[in-house]
């Protein structure tokens, strides 16, 4: 189910209205629970946004003497790389080990952000699907001199993300260019993840 906007929000008649912010509470009341147990679930677009409220959370569960792992489960179709970079970078220097979890799909930003966990504390759910892919733009209108410009920063961050696969995988360079230097959306199963190196466990 898509996210309503404001207007289809509008229409809705009060019972409706009351369920959404029902449901809206709930939702929070688990993410809190979860929360106390270490368990921070990211099942959104990857914007910046969402990147704050990850971080939060990571802070909160790296802070909390109750919890040992930090467990973070993913199930998103990827979205904004410069939301992404920061939550690498986070867990890169936790001290704690943080477990990554796709449950569900992992897309590109949430692929990298799933191979980013801990080693030995990748897992994939056996029905999940996995997706990465070369970096794309949307950038829209722009002059000229622009585009180059855009183009040189996209060719930048494909490259870092390549390096990222390099260096948290078993991946080989020619597979990694298949699906980095590829305009296909190639899908990978949990066993071909497993092979690759980008997880270490199926459940």
């Amino acid at each position: 189910m898509s996210t309503l906007d404001r207007a289809e929000v509008e229409v809705l008649p009060p019972e409706a209205l009351a369920i959404l912010e029902y449901n809206k509470e709930r939702m929070k009341a688990n993410r809190l629970e979860n929360l106390k147990k270490g368990v921070i679930m990211l099942n959104e677009i990857f914007t910046p946004l969402v990147m704050e409220r990850i971080l939060d959370e990571l802070d909160a569960a790296a802070g909390d003497r109750n919890v040992d792992v930090i467990t973070l489960r993913i199930n998103s179709n990827g979205g904004d790389c410069s939301a992404l970079m920061p939550m690498v970078d986070w867990i890169e220097r936790c001290p704690k080990p943080v477990r990554t979890v796709v449950q569900g799909k992992a897309y590109s930003c949430g692929a990298m952000l799933l191979m980013s966990g801990t080693k030995g504390q990748r897992i994939a759910s056996k029905r999940s699907s996995i997706l990465i892919h070369e970096v794309s733009n949307d950038y829209g209108y722009a002059k000229a001199s622009q585009h180059h410009e855009n183009a040189e920063h996209i060719k930048y961050v494909n490259e870092q993300l390549i390096e990222m696969i390099k260096a948290k995988t078993k991946m080989k360079p020619a597979e990694i260019s298949r699906y980095m230097h590829s305009n296909l959306d190639i899908f990978i199963s949990p066993e071909m993840a497993l092979k690759y190196g980008i997880i270490d466990k199926i459940l």
